[in-house]
């Protein structure tokens, strides 16, 4: 009887095959796109749209084409602190309980992280994925950067530092200030397809000045921090000297180029080679020489930090050698020059704009008030110390990595323990283990309720107010400092920090000292407010088009006037790792201006 029934089931089949294909068709759609987003999935009752319960195109396309933190921001905005980004992630935002629950506990990374890895896929602290891996990698080379390491006069670290403030002054004073090193490489913007001199390439001093030309300063702290991070990493004399030898920081524009490849090379790696440009895979075949180059040199004058070893010197001395050590080093290189250049660009740059300029004096008062003035260009300010604890710097600092995080991009981890969240409704929903999750920086830092007036930059929120007293300010700064990640947080933040931080603390004390800076107006418009109006919110948004630099593609961001101002072109590139939209800063440098009134 069985056998009669399967018989009739396959005759019926066969005789209506089409419609028989069509039913399967909608079974598994009804099954895919209704029972699972919406009764069978543990993250149904998660707010958001509906393709991101069902596809992960909306999450691969917006950061594709960069528009996917500002997207996320919005949909926060919308949907409230939880929120479904795809069928195994979620995003968590409003509270800080989340940054402690994540990173302070210490989540797994998720499988993002291991397309960081270098030099053939070897694996690195930041790759890592397991916890006790990476924590067997730090123990190695923590020591060398402890604030007190770094600080102390026994290693040479120090000197570095100073060395390299005194190379930036130096720097500026010939391409700017003296004008007899103009900064014209840059200006033609032969490595940056969005640079102005790609689409002008007569553009530079058009006003005809013979002194307080313009740099791009991107490129400038580029170098800075590739002389810093090299030198610290390798041995004093094996390091770069890019801020000495202008023509060596198209090693730089490299970088910019290849970077600019974050998606595919974070999220589509199988597709990287043949989404490349042939510029972008010269750079990279660029890169790869200078870093070997670097290293062979290293390895065949081994030298040490002083009382510490060096970053390659102890990874060697623990087994750690060949492209193993350089897939480390490449690492902490990249991170290390990337994201302090694109700090310090946007520090300068808020404070060279009109609106901003008695935040300029006030920081000029005060480092001539703490070091007196400058009596030559040789002068450099050397004490760590004292430049470290300046409360307005600090204020600026502080209030700069905020607004402008270098990372801007979630920081994702795997839920590997029971963890429930709480819906706005009140609903609590236990996230199943193995969901990716995370905190969008960029949201983070812009909680209305601890930072009001998010969008704009106000170093004074890190001050105390008039009529506030320290009780209440303390208590205010400790919440403010909550709510940060500019560096992450746990056990797994930024390992370079403390240096990236003194590192940037001198070059801003030494450059403020000695000079103040203006927009170049003949970089762009620029933009200008009436004593009582607040200036315009800083906003992230996508990459122009290839090829060309002045695209009608923020519009939206800026009420309509042609993305040719300076706000326009120093909107943060959204993606996980920003940097300014065009790739390029340009400001003037002057001397001779001491006016502290």
């Amino acid at each position: 009887m069985l056998m009669g029934l399967l018989q009739l089931v396959v005759e019926t089949v066969q005789s209506h095959l089409v419609l028989f294909q069509i039913s399967i068709v909608v079974v598994l759609a009804i099954y895919y796109y209704v029972l699972v987003p919406f009764i069978l999935s543990p993250l149904r009752a998660i707010p958001g749209p509906y393709f991101h319960r069902v596809s992960y195109i909306p999450w691969l396309n917006g950061q594709r084409n960069g528009t996917w933190i500002q997207k996320v921001y919005d949909l926060h905005q919308q949907y409230g602190n939880i929120l479904i980004l795809s069928p195994t992630e979620i995003s968590v935002n409003g509270h800080c309980k989340f940054i402690t629950d994540i990173y302070t506990k210490n989540f797994p990374k998720s499988k993002f992280y291991e397309n960081f890895r270098n030099h053939g896929f070897k694996d690195n602290i930041f790759a890592s994925l397991e916890n006790n891996r990476h924590l067997k990698y730090k123990k190695l080379i923590m020591a060398l950067y402890k604030k007190s390491a770094i600080f102390s006069p026994l290693n040479n670290t120090r000197s570095i530092l100073i060395d390299a403030s005194r190379d930036l002054v130096q720097a500026v004073f010939k391409g700017s200030v003296e004008g007899s090193e103009p900064d014209l490489w840059n200006a033609r913007a032969e490595l940056n397809i969005h640079g102005k001199g790609k689409v002008d390439p007569n553009w530079f001093n058009k006003s005809g000045w013979s002194n307080n030309l313009a740099i791009d300063v991107y490129t400038l702290f580029g170098a800075l921090a590739m002389d810093v991070v090299t030198r610290f990493e390798l041995g004093k004399d094996s390091g770069t000297s890019l801020l000495q030898f202008t023509q060596s920081r198209k090693l730089i524009a490299y970088h910019c180029q290849v970077s600019s490849m974050g998606f595919w090379t974070t999220l589509a790696p199988k597709f990287w080679n043949w989404v490349a440009s042939k510029e972008i895979l010269k750079a990279a075949d660029e890169i790869l020489k200078f870093q070997l180059n670097l290293y062979k040199h290293a390895e065949l004058n081994p030298d040490s930090n002083g009382k510490n070893l060096t970053t390659l010197g102890t990874l060697k001395q623990n087994g750690i050698t060949g492209e193993y050590a350089y897939s480390f080093l490449t690492d902490n290189i990249f991170a290390g020059h990337e994201t302090t250049a694109t700090q310090l660009t946007y520090l300068f740059y808020e404070l060279s704009r009109p609106v901003n300029f008695p935040l300029q004096q006030q920081l000029r008062k005060e480092l001539a008030e703490t070091f007196g003035r400058p009596s030559s260009i040789n002068d450099v300010i050397d004490d760590l110390e004292t430049v470290d604890s300046l409360p307005y710097l600090n204020a600026v600092l502080d209030e700069n990595s905020r607004v402008h995080t270098s990372i801007p991009g979630a920081e994702p981890r795997v839920v590997d323990r029971n963890y429930i969240v709480e819906l706005s409704t009140g609903k609590l929903v236990e996230i199943p283990i193995g969901t990716t999750i995370s905190c969008l920086p960029y949201a983070i830092h812009r909680q209305e309720n601890v930072f009001p007036d998010s969008n704009r930059f106000i170093p004074e929120r890190w001050l105390a107010y008039p009529e506030e007293c320290e009780k209440d300010y303390q208590a205010r700064i400790k919440l403010q400092k909550k709510y940060m990640m500019p560096f992450g947080k746990g056990i797994r933040m930024c390992l370079g920090m403390n240096l990236a931080l003194i590192e940037m603390k001198l070059a801003i004390a030494n450059l403020y000292w000695h000079y103040s800076t203006k927009i170049d107006p003949d970089w762009c418009a620029i933009t200008k407010y009436n004593t009582n109006q607040a200036s315009a919110e800083i906003k992230i948004g996508r990459a122009p088009a290839r090829g060309g630099a002045h695209h009608d593609h923020h519009h939206h961001h800026h009420g309509g006037n042609v993305p040719n101002t300076d706000e326009d072109k120093m909107i943060m590139y959204d993606a996980y790792t920003s940097r300014p939209l065009y790739d390029e800063c340009w400001l003037r440098w002057y001397r001779d201006d001491y006016s502290l009134t």
